[in-house]
């Protein structure tokens, strides 16, 4: 009896262990999770995916006294931009680069965490991929794409709804919250990224109103994914990120060999986010080659009819 006793014990106690260590790697981040809310330290975004890019010439610097810009009003900028807590300002004018500042540590060649702007990045890249006819439309359901929601009703959910965060999944608080039952810090923190994305359930009607969240662009970068049967990081990689000439840039995973996290916290330089930006503004002309669909910037940018100041992932205005 006591031999059963202690083999009973001994189960109890390693299927404990078992829960608590599945995820080691969300609860080793929710626990050195800074206090701060400012920007994490380099060495939190562990492990990392490389990007490589492929190096190319950065934008001219305009000569001293020949800014198109008035250079007043170039400094006005910079003095805002230093007062509103910023880490670097490039302007770019007529091919030319006009004011160029960095603060709190960062150059034109430090790595530093776009945050939301990382999102903006997906939307383009589901563009060429729809160009490419891995994706047929952007009113496809997401249950096309990602298997274990095929017969679901959140399967039903487009992946233009997902764009325009129209989708109606739940919106839990932002990881800042530290519930670890929480799904967004599960989403933010845990191991699986992919599991953490398909916990989230329908709350809403599909289309009716705009619930900015992090499941969206998660679920999306699954349905590339599949489409494309590329991991994320590697068609961001040739499709998008090699061919602006941006330099190496990493991203944060899951885990080893996992899933990156999409809507934040792609780490590039200020000189690299500008190519994009650059990019954006050109409709996709690098160099005289185009790499996204003419006319697509203005598809990405066009609101939605729910809310007018959000669009593909990328906000048209400001909130207030």
């Amino acid at each position: 009896m006591r031999r059963i006793l202690l083999a009973l014990v001994a189960i109890a106690l390693l299927m404990g262990a078992s829960t608590l260590f599945i995820d080691y790697r969300f609860w080793y981040r929710w626990h050195t999770l800074p206090e701060d809310a400012g920007e994490w330290p380099a060495s939190y975004y562990k492990p990392t995916a490389e990007v490589p890019g492929n190096p190319g010439p950065f934008f001219p610097t305009v000569a001293e006294g020949e800014e198109s810009i008035d250079p007043a009003a170039l400094e006005a900028a910079a003095a805002w931009a230093e007062a509103h807590n910023s880490a670097a300002l490039i302007v770019l004018h007529r091919g030319k680069v006009q004011l160029e500042r960095y603060w709190q540590g960062i150059g034109p060649d430090s790595l530093f965490t776009g945050r939301a702007m990382t999102r903006s990045l997906l939307p383009s890249l589901l563009a060429i991929a729809r160009e490419e006819g891995a994706i047929e439309s952007f009113d496809d359901p997401i249950g096309k794409y990602v298997a274990q929601w095929r017969d679901e009703p959140e399967g039903q959910i487009t992946l233009r709804e997902l764009l325009y965060n129209l989708s109606g999944l739940e919106t839990a608080p932002l990881a800042g919250d530290r519930d670890t039952d929480n799904k967004n810090t599960r989403l933010s923190l845990g191991g699986n990224f992919r599991k953490a994305a398909l916990d989230f359930e329908l709350e809403n009607t599909t289309g009716e109103f705009l619930a900015f969240a992090n499941v969206n662009p998660q679920l999306l970068a699954m349905a590339l994914e599949s489409a494309t049967g590329e991991d994320y990081e590697d068609y961001l990689n040739s499709r998008l990120w090699a061919p602006l000439g941006a330099g190496t840039a990493v991203m944060y995973m899951d885990s080893s060999n996992g899933m990156p996290a999409v809507y934040c916290c792609f780490r590039a330089t200020p000189h690299d986010w500008l190519r994009y930006g650059a990019a954006l503004l050109s409709d996709g002309l690098v160099d005289g080659r185009r790499i996204w669909p003419q006319g697509w910037v203005e598809e990405m940018t066009t609101p939605s009819e729910v809310y007018d100041l959000y669009a593909y992932q990328i906000w048209t205005g400001n909130p207030g």
